[in-house]
């Protein structure tokens, strides 16, 4: 596997916890007015999305943009298992099934294409 790969696995799962901090600062009465936007816990949150940014476009120097696109698609897994474990969604038959079928892409895409 390449670090390019690797980069396309690990970023969505680092631009997921920065929705879920976007998240839980959104749900946070304290944050009002221009607090709402800027607070440490938002500007972290775009910090490490603005982060993931910038590796994706070095791991596309060594990834086909196809690649690229079907690793990005990890992102729903972790988004899914973060929902449950720090805001208890439910995690349902349509979800699994779902994600199981990204889970397949995936595996077939690193397989076939690496």
């Amino acid at each position: 596997m390449t670090s390019g790969a690797l980069i396309y696995l690990i970023t969505p799962l680092v631009a997921a916890l920065s929705q879920l901090m976007l998240k839980k600062a959104a749900d946070n009465p304290a944050y009002v007015g221009l607090r709402f936007y800027l607070n440490p816990t938002v500007l972290f949150a775009y910090f490490l999305f603005f982060g993931c940014m910038v590796a994706n476009v070095f791991a596309l120097q060594t990834l086909e943009l196809t690649v690229a696109s079907v690793l990005e698609a990890s992102g729903f897994l972790y988004v899914m298992a973060l929902g449950r474990l720090f805001l208890g969604e439910k995690i349902t038959a349509k979800k699994l099934i779902g994600n199981a079928l990204i889970v397949a892409g995936i595996t077939m895409t690193l397989f076939l294409k690496l």
